[in-house]
């Protein structure tokens, strides 16, 4: 087990109008204004452009060097996101302002990314007076300080996390200048930074958001997704509407790239746009020119544009078989590395070229759930130039920040980074970037975790709310389609498929079917007679016939529970492994060979506590004695509490910070609870049955009676063993807080007036005890019951009564 299934929400039979409000509600949209800003989307609600600070004085050089008849030239970068913001600046000067505007996009093997001190020098010779700069420049001191000397001036727009100081430049435009967190412009892509420019040089003009939105919004939103970037406020705004546009846009070679890709342009999806629009275009800067990619965006003769498009695919068919091979390459160098010690992969080779490796590095992400380092080594072996690729846990700017003394250059954000280094540094690179992570991440962080926004009943699908669940596309990160926990199915048949048989495909009878893509490593477990899933509905059509899919991205055997659901609110965040078949066998994986550092573990039976205490000695074990020692980063449940306060006391006694718990009990532990409680607990008719062998002993109720030849008494009537003594010295307790008997000196005597009297009120004794089964009865409903959020909030409760006491 290497991953773990997390919910955020659990609802009993909720469907329609209530499904798609608690969605809305978990994205962090709870009122109906957000909400309906949120599902249209509107062109209205894009931001300010001067929000951004340093947009007025761009906006002011601009116009300064319009006016003057000055030389521009905008600086792109060869990936999409820089290729579609120089498209973007170069068609807006030449519809605005009916100039053409000069343009560089640097090659990846000559000039590297970013500004580099000889592209200067050559567009110094060009005779430029303003650059702009497009998805690249925030770390660029050096080149800017050149720029200045050679009499040119330099604005930089970019989304690139900067360093602690900024580049000397006549203004810098960066949404992470933003002092505001999570604001609408915190994560918009280069591309967005390139459009907020030209919304706000259209302020002063005759400004038209809609003719300006058809003009350039499709390659907006083209770059937006190609760079990954988050699906929400600004971004989803630009994409969604971009998607629109495609077909009325007027971008020439974009419609005809689409055209020969076969793909409608009425209905195009962000999906299509990252992985068969973009690559082609991606292809050109990472192996050839991306000059040629900018042509296709900003040419308006369909013949050119048809040859490039053409160019474009055939260049990306070789990517992808060169993509191949380095993959190939990759995976049988990772059989030599140690993975399992240095949480990472960190290759080198020569063979490998610069504009691929980072295609590959996420590839074995996904595969492995590891930080991912290629490098390109160079013909002479002095330097390489890197790709660097991360898991959510990590931020992959910050890591390569702390290494910084061993790299010769390095930029990018907290997923996706690229740097270069000297050869006879790597090795100490490596060092240092084993060390960040060890330092820095705990191994439940290495762990993939497959989300789940909400529960749902099979028999609540319908088209109609697949249908609804559309109106929360574009679908993308930090945007994605709703899944969904469908649990206990039963397939009537399955089978693999595809090529190399890597796919399911799953029947679920009432014409419902279920595709696994690349999940064909799942098909003994649908031999289980019921499975659990993570899927996400949608409408396959297939000759001329409409059935709901689901689409799975995760299955489990039912009612095994691994791997396990997270339920994660406020403080607390409970690992479900209850009801397992095998719970020590659970338990030896989790202290043997899991993520957890230090645990301790809750047991009720004493024999098997000091077992498991001399067999993992690295973690406790404990009852009701609760004296820890040293910090603990799980407290494992390994037996049944007794009750509610019960729960909360022990999760009390050892947490400091997050309450990570994990529940390994099951059902068949209620009985043995109950015993115990018994055990201890005397029944009203256990009590009776005592005072008759009392009765017995004094029929006329009027001599002394001795507590020792009561004992004898009882253990000849009753097998005396610990057990019964236990009851025996409980049902003493009881009947002398009953007052029927007076106790001097271990010697009892009737109350003449109590002789008929049994009152069990009157002893607290007894009302405790029998509350202890009340109690219990109360807390299984709430511990088995399948929604643990309901735990949560009794857990959260009772800690806010017992502050308010």
């Amino acid at each position: 087990m290497n991953k773990f299934w997390q919910i955020k929400s659990y609802r009993d039979n909720i469907e329609g109008e209530k499904l798609i409000d608690d969605l809305l509600e978990e994205r962090g949209f709870d009122n109906l204004k957000d909400k309906r800003k949120y599902l249209s989307s509107d062109l209205k609600y894009l931001s300010d452009p001067f929000l951004l600070p340093g947009m007025n004085k761009a906006v002011k050089l601009i116009n300064e060097s319009l006016n003057s008849k000055g030389k521009i030239l905008i600086y792109g970068d060869y990936d999409v996101d820089g290729i579609t913001s120089t498209a973007l600046l170069y068609q807006y000067f030449k519809k605005r302002f009916k100039i053409e505007v000069d343009y560089f996009i640097p090659d990846r093997i000559e000039n590297g990314y970013g500004l580099s001190k000889k592209a200067v020098h050559e567009i110094k010779a060009r005779g430029i007076d303003l650059i702009i700069t497009v998805d690249c420049g925030i770390t660029a001191f050096k080149e800017v300080e050149l720029i200045k000397e050679l009499g040119m001036k330099v604005i930089i727009t970019d989304h690139h996390t900067p360093a602690e100081k900024l580049p000397d430049a006549a203004t810098v435009i960066n949404h992470h200048l933003l002092k505001e967190k999570n604001h609408v412009l915190s994560e918009i892509a280069g591309v967005g930074t390139a459009f907020k420019l030209v919304q706000a040089l259209e302020k002063d003009k005759s400004f038209d958001l809609e003719n300006l939105a058809q003009d350039f919004l499709p390659i907006v939103a083209l770059g937006t997704v190609a760079d990954v970037a988050p699906l929400k406020g600004e971004n989803r705004i630009i994409v969604k509407h971009g998607l629109g546009l495609i077909n009325k846009g007027k971008n020439l070679g974009l419609k005809i790239l689409i055209n020969k890709l076969n793909l409608d342009s009425q209905k195009i999806t962000s999906g299509q746009m990252g992985y068969i629009i973009a690559p082609p275009i991606n292809a050109a800067g990472r192996i050839y020119n991306a000059n040629k990619a900018l042509e296709l965006l900003i040419t308006d003769k369909a013949k050119k544009a048809e040859k490039i498009a053409d160019t474009l695919i055939k260049i990306n068919s070789e990517r992808q078989r060169e993509e191949e091979l380095i993959y190939k390459q990759a995976l049988e160098k990772i059989d030599n590395l140690n993975i399992e010690e240095e949480k990472s992969i960190i290759l080198a080779d020569s063979r490998w070229h610069s504009g691929i490796i980072g295609i590959v590095a996420s590839k074995l992400v996904e595969k492995y759930n590891l930080p991912v380092i290629l490098m390109a080594l160079d013909e002479n072996d002095e330097f390489a130039k890197a790709s660097a690729r991360s898991i959510a846990k990590l931020n992959i700017y910050q890591a390569l920040k702390s290494t910084e003394n061993y790299l010769l250059n390095f930029g990018g954000h907290k997923a996706a980074a690229g740097f270069s280094i000297k050869i006879d540094k790597i090795a100490d690179f490596k060092d240092a970037f084993v060390k960040y992570l060890k330092q820095n991440l705990t191994d439940e962080d290495y762990f993939k975790i497959k989300k789940i926004d909400v529960n749902l009943d099979i028999d609540k699908l319908n088209k109609t709310l697949v249908n609804k669940l559309e109106a929360f596309s574009p679908f993308g990160v930090a945007n994605p389609r709703p899944k969904f926990l469908f649990k206990n199915i039963k397939s009537e048949s399955y089978y693999k498929m595809g090529k190399k048989n890597n796919h399911l495909k799953i029947n679920l009878g009432s014409n419902l079917s279920a595709v696994g893509f690349n999940m064909g490593d799942f098909f003994s477990e649908l031999e289980a007679k019921k499975i659990d899933v993570i899927a996400q509905p949608e409408i396959n059509y297939w000759k001329g016939r409409e059935n709901i899919q689901l689409k799975i991205s995760d299955l489990r055997k039912a009612g095994d529970n691994i791997p396990p659901i997270i339920f994660e609110k406020k403080d607390y965040k409970i690992y479900d492994f209850r009801n397992n078949k095998n719970k020590f066998q659970t338990l030896d994986y989790l202290l043997k060979d899991s993520f957890i550092e230090r645990a301790a573990v809750y047991i009720n039976q004493k024999d098997l506590k000091n077992k498991f205490q001399l067999k993992y000695k690295d973690h406790y074990f404990f009852s009701e004695e609760n004296n820890f020692d040293g910090e603990f980063s799980h407290l494992i449940f390994y037996s049944l509490p007794f009750s509610l306060e019960h729960f909360n006391k022990r999760i009390v006694d050892f947490i400091y910070k997050e309450k990570k718990i994990i529940l390994l009990f099951s059902k068949k532990d209620i009985s043995f609870n109950l015993s115990l409680i018994k055990y201890k607990c005397p029944t009203k008719e256990m009590i009776e049955k005592f005072i008759l062998l009392v009765k017995k002993i004094d029929s006329q109720q009027l001599a002394d009676i001795k507590l020792n030849k009561l004992k004898k008494e009882y253990q000849h009537a009753n097998c005396f063993n610990l057990k019964n003594r236990t009851l025996f010295n409980e049902m003493f307790k009881i009947v002398s807080e009953l007052n029927l008997f007076d106790v001097e000196k271990q010697v009892l005597r009737f109350r003449p007036e109590k002789k008929n009297a049994l009152d069990f009120k009157a002893s607290l004794r007894y009302n405790k005890l029998s509350r202890q089964i009340e109690k219990f009865s109360h807390f299984k409903d709430i511990i088995f019951a399948e929604n643990l959020f309901v735990l949560i909030e009794k857990l959260s409760n009772y800690k806010e009564e017992k502050n308010e006491s």
